[in-house]
């Protein structure tokens, strides 16, 4: 039975990943200027949480499917652990914070694409996600293979600094596995509520609270010493990383549906390479330079999205 894609919502995903590229040079510049990557993290969420809870109050179906999804883990449409997905953003923003000025962009950047498509596989491989199971084909794991070495021609082209520290690469590495599967539970949850503000409302609840708690143990366990961030007042643009989340999330928890996790992660790994590439002409970063690698690494990586979006023979690897 061919395996189809639909060329259209490839596309659609492709432009929000675009998008979302400006989440991390904002949330990036936040953490600049607060002095804590964690803290920034948390700044982003909250907002971006403020901002579902005024459209689940506001919206009757955001609010009543939001609402419903503890009936829907006690009936058993839901189960718990496909409520957590929301976890791995929080997981992830806290690695930003924490492996990257370590090991540099580089070394994150590949370990974490690498986890996210090799988990990605699995996660089709077992249905976890709403698309039901995809075989682990061939094709698949060409493009899996091209994804990795896309994301690691650009990010070399970007960065070439940074230490060599193995747990923190493992770290890098978990939570990738962790970002794929965060798209598949949320897509479950999305399919079950029949509402992505619901799905995505309970996503930035959950990593919200996961970073209170990491912030509180910065506090109160280690000393750190935080500075106030500036007002949403004042300079409003350094709080809109929340709100390009919230897109992203709610985009993600629909198109994953129709392309599985692994398509979905590779056209979200090609659009926000793309993304940062334009970023890097517009909005430059000090001492960012767009290279022969940069551009290289995204047109790789685009071929591994083409290569997975093609219709295929579902035979199984191993069978």
């Amino acid at each position: 039975m061919p395996v189809q894609i639909n060329l259209g919502h490839v596309a659609i995903g492709f432009l929000i990943a675009c998008f979302n590229a400006t989440q991390s040079r904002v949330n990036g510049q936040l953490g600049h200027v607060v002095g804590n990557g964690v803290l920034a993290a948390l700044c982003s969420f909250s907002s971006g949480w403020v901002i579902l809870l005024i459209i689940a109050l506001l919206v009757p179906n955001v609010r009543k499917a939001f609402i419903a999804i503890p009936g829907l883990v006690r009936n058993g449409t839901l189960k718990w652990w496909q409520c957590i997905g929301g976890m791995a953003g929080a997981t992830y923003v806290i690695g930003q914070g924490t492996v990257v000025p370590v090991v540099g962009v580089a070394i994150f950047t590949i370990s974490v694409v690498a986890g996210q498509t090799a988990s990605s596989l699995l996660v089709d491989k077992y249905g976890l996600g709403p698309a039901g199971p995809k075989a682990i084909t061939w094709v698949r794991i060409i493009a899996a293979v091209f994804a990795i070495i896309g994301v690691g021609i650009s990010v070399t082209g970007r960065d070439n600094s940074g230490t060599f520290s193995l747990p923190l690469i493992l770290y890098a590495f978990a939570t990738g596995l962790l970002t794929a599967a965060q798209y598949a539970l949320n897509g479950r949850v999305g399919v079950a509520t029949g509402q992505p503000f619901a799905t995505t409302l309970l996503n930035f609840t959950m990593g919200t609270v996961v970073l209170v708690f990491a912030l509180a143990f910065m506090v109160f366990a280690q000393g750190v010493k935080l500075h106030a961030p500036p007002s949403p007042l004042v300079q409003p643009w350094l709080w809109s990383g929340g709100t390009i989340g919230i897109i992203f999330i709610a985009s993600a928890s629909i198109l994953v549906r129709s392309l599985g996790v692994l398509v979905f992660a590779l056209v979200s790994v090609v659009g926000q390479l793309t993304g940062a590439l334009l970023l890097d002409f517009i909005w430059p970063t000090p001492g960012t330079e767009v290279g022969f690698q940069i551009v290289s690494g995204v047109l790789t990586t685009a071929v591994a999205v083409v290569i997975a979006s093609l219709p295929t023979r579902a035979r199984e690897v191993n069978q």
